[in-house]
């Protein structure tokens, strides 16, 4: 298989798996019932006690009040180790719809807590314990840290859903998207696709200490596929969020990044690599808006015969007029061409 096809597979795999999980398994859509009703339980005398191998399935009113209570004890303060806890224990007793919204509760809750599981990472003891290991992190390695503060917070973190990153020289916690991805045959498709793109991002991050730290082929098929899923799911309360991996991509992608400049230092000319892949990106994705920004820009470095920075008297970089707008409008017009929500 070409690195063309691979690219084009790739980034296709979100769109195609959303149609065949939308022809086969419309029970997970949201807001949508089940095309098999659950059966109705009367109260009766004689019936019997539910058991754990005889449980009840889940009922749209049994699903709001479990996300309701769970919605209660993140709002009451409770840890993160308990909040996670939680989740695992209620997600099988509740419809997609509603397991959507203990994620989008869990979210929230990151929200605050995650500053605090941060600040707890700052300790001194904790960043020394952290640095003396081997990486990618173990749980046995985490077990064995031996500053016993260290390890408490480290565990705490970890069962709390988070998982620990290292930039720059400093360690700290994430959220763990990719355990949360287990989740996604009980969840609506739409947030199965979410929780993919969030997982990729949090099991490799993209870039680190201002240097890409994936390849490019895997950045094309990252920014493909976050365009496939605002063009797929206008409406949803994830759009800001995919929004925003989306035009860090773009930047990325197009742009490049401080220490992984997508032309070279001598020349200012776009890297022959680079100029391939936007190619690919031209023939392969046209019709998309990552694949029309790749049309322009060749075009332009076509008219620029290369170069998108020049050396001025002094060999200073100088900007290409029409590459700089480009770049300018770049983020701007991707929003502008992406479909509006229709729930606005």
């Amino acid at each position: 298989m070409t690195k063309n096809h691979r690219l084009k597979a790739t980034a296709s795999i979100l769109v195609l798996s959303l149609a065949l999980a939308a022809c086969g398994a419309k029970n997970n859509a949201p807001g949508e019932s089940p095309s098999t009703p659950p059966p109705t339980v009367t109260p009766s005398e004689t019936a019997p006690e539910p058991t754990e191998s005889a449980s009840l399935p889940p009922t749209q009113d049994s699903g709001e009040l479990i996300a309701k209570h769970y919605r209660e004890l993140t709002l009451a303060g409770a840890p993160a180790p308990e909040v996670y806890e939680e989740l695992k224990k209620s997600m099988d007793q509740v419809l997609p719809a509603q397991a959507d919204e203990l994620i989008r509760t869990l979210e929230q809750f990151y929200e605050q807590d995650l500053p605090k599981a941060e600040k707890s990472f700052e300790n001194a003891k904790v960043q020394q314990a952290l640095s003396e290991l081997d990486w990618p992190l173990t749980e046995q390695a985490i077990a064995g840290l031996k500053d016993e503060e260290a390890r408490t917070v480290v565990e705490n973190a970890i069962a709390g859903g988070y998982k620990v990153e290292t930039a720059e020289g400093m360690y700290f916690p994430v959220v763990d998207y990719g355990r949360l991805l287990t989740y996604g045959d009980q969840v609506s498709i739409s947030m199965k696709a979410y929780l993919d793109l969030m997982a990729r991002e949090s099991d490799t991050p993209s870039a680190k200490d201002a240097a890409l730290v994936i390849s490019w082929d895997e950045l094309a098929s990252r920014l493909l596929a976050s365009e496939s899923y605002l063009v797929t799911f206008p409406d949803t309360p994830e759009r800001q969020a995919v929004e925003s991996s989306f035009l860090r991509y773009l930047s990325f992608y197009f742009i490049g990044l401080n220490n992984t400049p997508n032309f070279d230092y001598e020349t200012f000319a776009i890297l022959p690599e680079l100029k391939t892949q936007y190619e690919q990106m031209a023939a392969s994705h046209g019709e998309t808006i990552s694949g029309q920004f790749a049309k322009e820009l060749l075009s332009i470095l076509e008219e620029s015969k290369g170069q998108l920075f020049v050396k001025g008297d002094k060999g200073e970089q100088k900007d290409v007029p029409a590459v700089k707008e480009f770049r300018d409008k770049l983020q701007d017009e991707a929003l502008a061409k992406l479909p509006a929500a229709k729930n606005n």
